[in-house]
C-alpha cells in the first residue's frame, strides 16, 4: 500500500529533522560539549520569577555533577520551614543569584548550609532560608523581601552583589531612578516565564532540558543574545528620555553604566534602609569577579566610595589574593564559574564574625 504523496513528504521531512537534531546533538557532545545547568524557575504571585516548589533536578559539568533539591516554599532547601519563627531562633535570610543559591555546588557545599553550621558550631540558635534564585539582580531580592520573605520573620538579611547585578537591574526595570530619586515601577519582569511553564507540563521537555547538550547550546547563545538586545534597548530609551528632560546627570549622557552604578547603590541603600526599619540588621557579601586562576577584582570597584555609606560589607578579596595559586582552584573553570567548596570556606570564615556582631544574633547564642 502506498502512502499519499503528503504523507511522504510529512514524514520524510520529519526524518530529516530528527537526524537533523541527532546528529547536531552528537556534533556538539564530540566538538564542544556543553554545561547542562538547567533553569528550573516559573513565575511569582509577585511578579518575578522564583524556583519550581519542589523540583528535582541535576546539574553537569566536567567539574561536577550535582544533585538540586527545591522546597515547597521555593528555596534550595531539604525541607520547608514553617511560618512561625521557632522560640530562641533568629532566622538569617539570603538573597542572590546563581552563587548564593549554590551553582555547580551539592547542598552540603553552599554558602547557606556552610554557614548555617559555621554559626551553630559557635553556639548560635539559627536557622539559614536562602530565597536566591539564578539571574537574580539587587531589584529582584528586593522584591522578594518586600513580597515574601519577611513573613519569615528574619533577623538578619544578607544581600549577595556581583558585577552582573548591574545589568540586571536595569533590564528588570522593576525600579528607576527619576530626578535623582529611587522610584518603584510596579512592574513584573517574567522573561520567558509563560513559554517555560508550558514546556514544563512536557516529560519530553524536561527529558530535553537537562540532558540535551544542543538544546543547552541553542538556550544559552539566545539568551545571551535577548539579553544583550534587551540592555541594549534600555540603554537607548534612557538616553532618549534624557535628553527629553535635559538631565545629563541621570541615565542619558553617561550612558548606561554610570547609571546602572546609582541605581544599584540607591536599590542596596534602599534595602539597608527598608530592613532597618523592620528591625533588622542588613549586610552586603561580595563575590570578586575571576580574571584568572591567581588574579580577581572587586565587583564593587565601579562604586564611589559615598555611594557605600553605611552598607555593612564582607569583600572576600583579600583573602582569595592570598589563597591564589596556579594550583588552587576558587572558582569553577569548566562550567559556569561558580565558587568552589574552598572558596566558600573562605567566605564564611570572613562572613560568620561578622554577622556575630549584630546584637540580633547575639540574642540566640545558645549559651545566654
Amino acid at each position: 500500500m502506498k502512502f499519499p504523496v503528503t504523507a511522504r513528504k510529512t514524514l520524510y521531512a520529519i526524518a530529516l529533522a530528527a537526524y537533523t537534531l541527532l546528529f547536531g546533538e552528537i556534533f556538539i557532545r564530540i566538538a564542544n560539549p556543553q554545561v547542562l545547568l538547567p533553569r528550573y524557575v516559573t513565575g511569582t504571585p509577585w511578579g518575578i520569577r522564583g524556583n519550581i516548589p519542589h523540583a528535582h533536578y541535576w546539574h553537569w559539568t566536567p567539574d561536577v555533577n550535582v544533585e538540586f533539591n527545591i522546597n515547597g516554599q521555593g528555596m534550595r532547601a531539604d525541607h520547608d520551614y514553617a511560618d512561625e519563627k521557632p522560640a530562641g531562633t533568629c532566622r538569617l535570610a539570603l538573597f542572590g543569584d546563581s552563587f548564593f543559591m549554590g551553582y555547580e555546588l551539592n547542598l552540603k557545599d553552599t554558602f547557606a548550609t556552610r554557614l548555617e553550621e559555621r554559626l551553630r558550631d559557635d553556639h548560635y540558635n539559627v536557622d539559614v532560608l536562602n530565597f536566591s534564585v539564578s539571574g537574580f539582580g539587587t531589584a529582584e531580592m528586593i522584591r522578594t523581601y518586600d513580597s515574601y520573605a519577611r513573613r519569615f520573620s528574619p533577623d538578619l538579611v544578607v544581600f549577595e552583589w556581583h558585577s552582573t547585578d548591574l545589568d540586571d537591574n536595569v533590564r528588570s526595570d522593576l525600579f528607576q531612578l527619576k530626578d535623582g530619586q529611587l522610584v518603584d515601577t510596579g512592574k513584573t519582569y517574567l522573561p520567558g516565564v509563560k513559554i517555560q511553564d508550558t514546556l514544563m507540563k512536557f516529560r519530553v521537555y524536561q527529558l530535553v532540558a537537562d540532558n540535551s547538550h544542543l538544546y543547552s547550546f541553542l538556550r544559552e547563545n539566545t539568551s545571551n543574545f535577548l539579553q544583550k538586545a534587551i540592555a541594549e534597548t534600555r540603554e537607548k530609551i534612557f538616553s532618549r528620555n534624557s535628553r527629553a528632560r535635559n538631565e545629563g546627570t541621570e541615565a542619558g549622557d553617561q550612558a548606561l553604566t554610570p547609571y546602572a552604578v546609582k541605581l544599584a547603590a540607591a536599590l542596596l541603600q534602599h534595602a539597608r534602609q527598608t530592613t532597618h526599619e523592620d528591625g533588622e540588621d542588613f549586610f552586603v557579601v561580595e563575590i570578586p569577579k575571576r580574571i584568572s586562576r591567581t588574579s580577581f577584582a572587586s565587583s564593587l570597584a565601579p562604586f564611589p566610595a559615598a555611594d557605600l555609606t553605611g552598607l555593612n560589607i564582607v569583600s572576600p578579596l583579600a583573602a582569595f589574593e592570598r589563597m591564589a595559586s596556579p594550583e588552587t582552584k576558587l572558582y569553577y573553570e569548566r562550567g559556569h564559574s561558580h565558587l568552589t567548596p574552598l572558596a566558600v570556606d573562605a567566605l564564611v570564615d570572613l562572613t560568620a564574625p561578622r554577622l556575630e556582631q549584630s546584637e540580633n544574633l547575639r540574642a540566640c547564642k545558645a549559651d545566654n
